[in-house]
């Protein structure tokens, strides 16, 4: 699976997100730029916020700040945080609840726990955190229900951020491993290898036959009530959307030819992919508006990653990221080696690799593999 799926996430919608059973939309964090993280007990002490540059941000994920008034933008499917259940104890005080992934109090006491304390400060209220508990939950509790919302608000942004940030889990997925598309690949990659005067080239850098496919979008599912929402979704798009479409256009061929990169510069290349469209693809029916249309489905469910304006429709051919060659340090802490592919392109810019039937559109789990060498299925609808 390539990861610029991961990297060229458009922005134009708010973060669409399942929490505790209901669906919200979220706006996106206003990053600031601010010093180092300072000593956190320090701030704490002194209710200071601690906050860091970008590139902390985005390497582990330690800091975070959301705007200030983030407000939950209702659909016809949405659930406003102005519908929180309240409880009162003996001595009036109030406070909500919310169930979460264990992932996500992992993360709110291990990196956040400055912005929770924020939050506490300026709402004048309490959150108590579990540490690693199935059975428990985050519980805001305060003076009164306007602070206690305020409160909400804000972790949920937290929370928006946090996925999406996180390491992406699963995929929506349509298999391209027909026998004609396996045999093509193998020749390609085999014609590839023979050439000696290919910088940066290794067999471990080629995909997998077995595991050929379009990625359509990604999700972090991080319990059973995320991935039967998401298998749920499935189902209603393929009874909603594709089943009609099947029935008046009949069965459907997806071919694979052509190939191109990721980026413009053949000369430093790490990601090279085969071109795929539905044959005899006319206005109304295109593997585009298909994986446009799966990918709006999912994230008006509330469950994509990310929202994506356009999905990349290819299929990995080589990702420079699988580089696994004799005596090389693990993957994780070297600089990836590119290739130099203007030879590739020149030769093989218009390469056959075959066709396919459109008969099938999984969710399948990113990390594990199935008994079949293709990625382990979490559900599939047959078309």
């Amino acid at each position: 699976m390539s990861d610029k799926i991961v990297k060229t996430i458009m922005r134009s919608k708010p973060i669409r997100m399942w929490i505790d059973g209901n669906c919200f939309n979220l706006k996106e964090y206003k990053w600031k730029q601010k010093r180092d993280i300072i000593n956190s007990s320090n701030a704490t002490k002194h209710n200071i916020k601690i906050v860091g540059n970008d590139k902390s941000i985005e390497n582990n994920d330690k800091t975070i700040e959301c705007d200030k008034n983030i407000e939950n933008i209702a659909a016809k499917d949405t659930k406003e945080v102005c519908d929180i259940q309240l409880e009162a104890d003996s001595q009036g005080i109030l406070s909500t609840s919310i169930e979460l992934p264990v992932f996500y109090y992992n993360k709110l006491n291990q990196h956040h726990f400055e912005n929770i304390n924020e939050i506490k400060s300026k709402t004048k209220t309490d959150i108590f955190i579990p540490k690693n508990e199935k059975t428990e939950k985050v519980v805001i509790s305060g003076g009164d229900e306007g602070s206690i919302k305020e409160a909400l608000n804000e972790i949920h942004c937290i929370l928006g951020q946090i996925r999406n940030m996180a390491m992406a889990l699963q995929f929506i997925a349509i298999r391209l491993t027909s026998e004609e598309i396996k045999t093509n690949f193998e020749k390609f990659k085999n014609e590839i290898l023979a050439e000696s005067s290919l910088r940066g080239m290794h067999e471990s850098i080629f995909q997998k036959s077995l595991k050929l496919h379009l990625t359509i979008d990604i999700f972090v599912l991080l319990n059973e009530r995320e991935k039967k929402e998401a298998v749920q979704a499935l189902e209603d798009y393929k009874e909603s959307v594709l089943k009609p479409m099947i029935e008046k256009s009949g069965p459907l061929k997806i071919h694979v030819a052509g190939i191109e990169c990721m980026n413009n510069d053949y000369e430093n290349v790490h990601i090279l992919y085969a071109k795929a469209k539905i044959l005899n693809e006319t206005g109304e029916m295109t593997l585009q508006t298909l994986a446009n249309g799966l990918s709006v489905h999912f994230y008006e469910r509330g469950l994509l990653k990310k929202h994506q304006e356009n999905i990349k429709l290819h299929m990995t051919l080589i990702n420079t990221k699988y580089r696994a060659e004799p005596g090389s340090p693990r993957r994780r802490w070297i600089k990836r080696k590119s290739i130099d592919a203007r030879k590739i392109m020149e030769k093989y810019k218009d390469y056959e690799f075959g066709q396919c039937d459109l008969n099938s559109i999984h969710i399948a789990n990113i990390s594990t593999l199935g008994k079949d060498g293709f990625y382990e299925l979490l559900a599939s609808v047959e078309l």
